[in-house]
Formats: C-alpha cells, sequence, structure tokens
C-alpha cells in the first residue's frame, strides 16, 4: 500500500495498486499546479480527510474536481464528477514519499496543444 499526504497531513490518499508511471501535463492548471499525476481507481483508493477538510476547484467545462487541503494549500487529488469502483481517481505524486516515486517513468502530456503524449 502506498500513501500520499498534504503537508499538514489533514488529507491522506491510500492506493492499493502499483504506482508504474506518473504523468506531467502542461495544461494552463497542471502547469501551474506543478503536479505529476499518478492515475488509478476509485476502487483502488481511498481518501483519508475529515467532511470539508478539502476545497475542490473546478473550471472549463466543470467535469474535473481539483481538491486541495484547506489547511496546508497542497493539491492532492483530482476526480471526475462520475464516481464509481472503476472511475479515475488522479492523486499528485508529489504528495507521496520521494522514495516511493523512485525509479517510476515521468510520462510528458501535452495537454495544452495536441493532448498526447510527447515521447513515442
Amino acid at each position: 500500500m502506498l500513501e500520499a499526504t498534504c503537508h499538514c497531513g489533514a488529507v491522506a490518499i491510500e492506493i492499493d495498486a502499483p504506482l508504474t508511471a506518473v504523468t506531467e501535463c502542461n495544461c494552463s492548471i497542471c502547469r501551474r499546479y506543478a503536479t505529476r499525476w499518478a492515475y488509478f481507481t476509485q476502487g483502488t483508493t481511498r481518501v483519508k480527510a475529515a467532511p470539508g477538510a478539502t476545497e475542490i476547484y473546478m473550471w472549463g467545462d466543470r467535469m474535473v474536481e481539483f481538491h486541495r487541503c484547506r489547511a496546508c494549500g497542497c493539491v492532492t487529488h483530482y476526480e471526475g464528477l462520475d464516481k464509481g469502483p472503476e472511475s479515475r481517481l488522479a492523486v499528485n505524486a508529489r504528495m507521496l514519499p520521494p522514495e516511493a516515486l523512485d525509479g517510476v517513468r515521468v510520462r510528458h502530456f501535452d495537454g495544452a496543444d495536441t493532448w498526447s503524449y510527447l515521447e513515442g
């Protein structure tokens, strides 16, 4: 099991799946957040936080909820509006312990223009 936590520890995400790659996106929001996303499903993750511990930001088509800790401000994860066991939950991999990222592939996604991965 992996555990991602915000700086203050008010938000923790438990992950019961292997971490094989993270995605760095250059879209207008991801480049500002400086996130690296690790993609899992709702069924393999558990967000542990008190009610109201996160604040949600939505923009554009308002289909994705970006969560940040209300106490320390860290962006912890995002998820779509449609939630189910197989729905995506993207964890900000920068909230994981550094050793969890050792040897993990970083993929670069062009969310600003082509909407495709930049590597071959």
